[in-house]
């Protein structure tokens, strides 16, 4: 069971009246023909995805299911959790105050969360936190203990109480010596956000990054909220479906607790690439090599290794090279079984998020770049 948009619906139409038969079939219609046959093999039980060119939406689509129980068909417009894309949220919500002199890169993170204590092997700045170099550690199965899949299940009342889960831990290395990722560092992040503009974290994106991109159904997973359209997940095992446990994201809005649409994240990639959330050299800023080689905590090498290793790390955003040579920006993230990635090309002004709602076999970020592709022009020879 599938469900598309009117424009994906007209341009199936079009082609099968064969009024350009003679020609290449349109971007529109290899990308519905592409996201279908994506959702069949992954094995999700729905899959959204939407495409922007040169500022608008030019592909929307949704397959499978949203929610297996009641029925309902995923949309370009289904809301599901974005994971880790929240990541790249925030780096935006960063580079705006740095743009307004508010926050400065270089500063301890202590002059925003001063319940953040001071480390023995150095001081970590707003640099080390947007590069994954502070030492901070990532999650341990310990973190949450007795929950289904090490899942959190409490509900934090503040961004402060959320600090003790890691905030007295040493750091893995001195600040600045390694990569290693880690989300807990990104979750200091919504402190510096409150401190230096003065409003709490999700009003601070509404007001900045959310409305002005026209990005109407993203905001926190909030347990008790209403989320209009909001899709369910499942675990699949041996190709049956289950619901996903319960979990709670109360804990890192920052860095993986927001939902989204295909849409909604497609349009914050328009109004990077068209200068409404930030001057261009910001952008860029955010958009350039921080770490060159990437030298990651605990290995002996310094160059990436294969698949998802190849990137360069910039603010937050992972830079790529497709085939061709174009250079792309990304982050993908996966919660509670949720899947999402969003790729952007900014130079084409073209962007592409896949969203899928099962685990196993959800699309990574491949599948985003061969549908941003479709609508790319063809590179010259």
């Amino acid at each position: 069971m599938r469900m598309r948009t009117q424009v994906v619906a007209a341009m199936l139409m079009f082609a099968m009246a064969g009024v350009a038969s003679a020609a290449e079939p349109l971007p529109e219609v290899r990308a519905a023909d592409y996201a279908e046959r994506l959702w069949r093999s992954s094995g999700t039980p729905g899959l959204s995805v939407a495409v922007t060119k040169n500022g608008r939406i030019v592909f929307s689509a949704g397959f499978g299911l949203a929610d297996i129980e009641n029925r309902v068909p995923a949309t370009g417009t289904s809301t599901y959790d974005i994971g880790s894309v929240s990541k790249v949220v925030t780096a935006v919500a960063i580079m705006q105050l740095v743009e307004q002199n508010k926050v400065s890169l270089q500063d301890p993170i202590q002059k925003y969360v001063p319940s953040f204590p001071e480390k023995a092997e150095g001081r970590i700045t707003i640099w080390n936190l947007m590069t994954h170099t502070s030492g901070i550690r990532h999650y341990r199965d310990s973190d949450f203990k007795g929950t289904d899949g090490g899942e959190n299940t409490h509900s934090f009342a503040n961004f402060v109480d959320t600090l003790d889960i890691f905030k007295n831990d040493a750091l893995l290395f001195a600040p600045g010596q390694y990569y290693f990722y880690s989300s807990y560092a990104v979750n200091l992040l919504q402190g510096v956000v409150e401190t230096a503009s003065g409003l709490p974290f999700e009003e601070y994106l509404r007001r900045k990054v959310w409305l002005p991109s026209g990005m109407l159904s993203t905001s926190f997973d909030i347990p008790a909220r209403i989320a209009l359209n909001r899709a369910k997940s499942y675990r699949i095992t041996d190709g049956q479906a289950s619901n996903y446990p319960y979990a709670d994201l109360t804990y890192k809005y920052a860095s993986g607790g927001m939902m989204s649409t295909a849409e909604d994240l497609v349009r914050m990639a328009v109004a990077l690439n068209e200068g409404a959330l930030l001057k261009a050299g910001t952008r860029a800023e955010m958009f350039r090599s921080q770490l060159d080689p990437l030298k990651r905590f605990g290995e002996t090498g310094t160059q990436p290794g294969p698949g998802e290793r190849e990137f360069s790390q910039g603010l937050l955003w992972r830079i790529f090279k497709d085939d061709s040579g174009r250079t792309f920006v990304n982050h993908c993230g996966s919660v509670k079984a949720f899947t999402t990635c969003v790729v952007d090309y900014p130079a084409e002004n073209v962007a592409a998020v896949v969203m899928a709602n099962g685990e196993p076999g959800s699309p990574g970020r491949k599948a985003a770049v061969d549908l941003a592709k479709l609508f790319l022009p063809t590179p010259l020879p």
